[in-house]
């Protein structure tokens, strides 16, 4: 169980001869919601009148973030889209949206945090609502929305960790897009 959601990063994903390298993490916006949803491919083989083998692989997810405001220089940058010397972002047909890594957090009730990472995400180009002032405040935020797959050159899709701020995972959870550790062998 989670009650906040805070910290989001994301970092350019590279690819040369299949493997996947990252950029400096940076700050992307103010988080509000996190919407993560998951596809699996999934089979199953009859023999001798029942099920006799069935699996469940990682297909594929989706990515919705709720945010206060997304900076332009970050849309162009995550978009694929190209900033002028005047700092105005120039959105055209043939952009082609990097794939990033998306990083954040989430606070628990025992004072841990839910620490993830997506390894490899392309963002959509969001939709955008204006809305004329009224009699009361009303606030427009936006949504973005990526599709997340597995890299190729191990097959992982996310890092998942639950632990304090002072744990090692987390000193540098927003400093550098983590890596496989060493495995601990099994008791």
């Amino acid at each position: 169980m989670t009650i906040g959601l805070r910290d989001l990063y994301y970092a350019i994903c590279t690819e040369a001869d299949g493997v996947e390298t990252y950029g400096t993490p940076k700050r992307m916006a103010e988080a509000m919601t996190a919407d993560l949803s998951v596809k699996t491919a999934d089979g199953s083989l009859y023999a001798d009148d029942t099920l006799s083998e069935s699996v469940t692989e990682f297909a594929s997810g989706t990515l919705k973030l709720g945010i206060k405001e997304l900076a332009p220089e970050v849309t162009a940058e995550v978009l694929g889209q190209e900033v002028d010397q005047n700092k105005v972002v120039w959105a055209g047909k043939d952009d082609e949206p990097p794939y990033v890594a998306v990083g954040f957090r989430a606070k628990k009730k025992n004072g841990e945090f839910r620490y993830i990472w997506l390894l490899k995400a392309k963002f959509k180009i969001p939709s955008e609502k204006y809305e004329t002032k009224g009699e009361s405040i009303k606030f427009n935020t936006p949504d973005i929305e990526a599709d997340f797959t597995a890299r190729k050159k191990d097959g992982r899709w996310k890092a998942d960790f639950v632990g304090t701020e002072e744990s090692d995972a987390a000193k540098t959870w927003f400093t550098a897009v983590p890596e496989p550790a060493a495995t601990i062998p099994a008791a």
